[in-house]
């Protein structure tokens, strides 16, 4: 689970991520621009069992990316065109400046993520798009209006927004309409009233200002404290990692309780 917003109003584009998992082992990448790629900062998990550390992102052009789990969508291949094996999120803020570019990727590639994945993506200029898969093709939903929301499930197989099945979904569309403008407060609103406490809890959250290149980072769903990050200063340090729960003064109750009982909860949903 997962519940991703990005909004562009009165000049200021801000998106905002919850993660919503069972690993409690998060941590958090900078990494500075080389002739290989942008400087570029991750959020993500740092545990072997897991195929991708990286969940999402912002670069140093301030383009954003994150994903939404969803069931299998039956991804097929286009045998026209080549098919990218290497880390989704890795590429993309590694290589990418604009929406437009990562729209024109996914137009000349497959890529097989989209079987279990949606991508939502945003940059600087205001602009965002959700790439998902359904109803046998693969879509590009633009953003209209003011903001743009995802969460788990495909847009693209519903006509009605008014038919989306996901109370995540509703609660933050309300939010967010009746916003005179884009803050960080607003941003945190939605993350606040749209956290997962178990079985998959929401073990970080991170707002993006894509303009000013900032990361504004929460741990445990504790909204009351937050680590601000500015990635031109970070990037100017050279690669560096951190376990996100070493940078905060306070470790939420949560927090606690699911280290002791974490563990439990996916052996038995690996039963279910």
């Amino acid at each position: 689970m997962c519940t991703i917003v990005t909004m562009s109003k009165n000049g200021v584009v801000l998106t905002g991520n919850n993660e919503d998992y069972t690993e409690p082992r998060t941590k958090i990448w900078f990494i500075s621009a080389s002739k290989d790629g942008y400087g570029r900062v991750y959020v993500g998990f740092d545990s072997p069992s897991l195929p991708s550390s990286f969940q999402g992102g912002m670069n140093e052009h301030g383009l954003f990316m994150d994903m939404n789990a969803v069931n299998p969508t039956g991804w097929q291949r286009d045998p026209g065109k080549p098919t990218f094996n290497g880390d989704l999120v890795e590429k993309i803020l590694t290589d990418f400046a604009t929406v437009q570019e990562v729209v024109e990727f996914f137009q000349q590639h497959n890529v097989s993520d989209l079987n279990i994945l949606k991508v939502p993506v945003a940059d600087a200029k205001g602009n965002s798009v959700i790439v998902e898969w359904g109803q046998g093709a693969q879509h590009f939903i633009f953003k209209e209006g003011d903001y743009q929301i995802s969460t788990n499930f495909i847009q693209s197989e519903y006509k009605n927004p008014d038919e989306y099945p996901c109370q995540r979904y509703k609660i933050a569309d309300q939010i967010l309409k009746n916003a005179e403008t884009a803050t960080i407060d607003v941003i945190r609103s939605v993350l606040s009233a749209t956290h997962f406490d178990v079985p998959s809890t929401t073990l970080y959250s991170n707002i993006c200002d894509l303009k000013q290149k900032q990361l504004y980072l929460y741990f445990f769903h504790n909204f009351e404290e937050t680590v601000v990050f500015d990635l031109e200063k970070e990037l100017k340090k050279g690669n560096a990692s951190y376990p996100i729960p070493s940078l905060f003064l306070t470790t939420p109750f949560v927090a606690h309780q699911y280290n002791q009982i974490g563990s439990k909860i996916v052996q038995l949903l690996q039963k279910s």
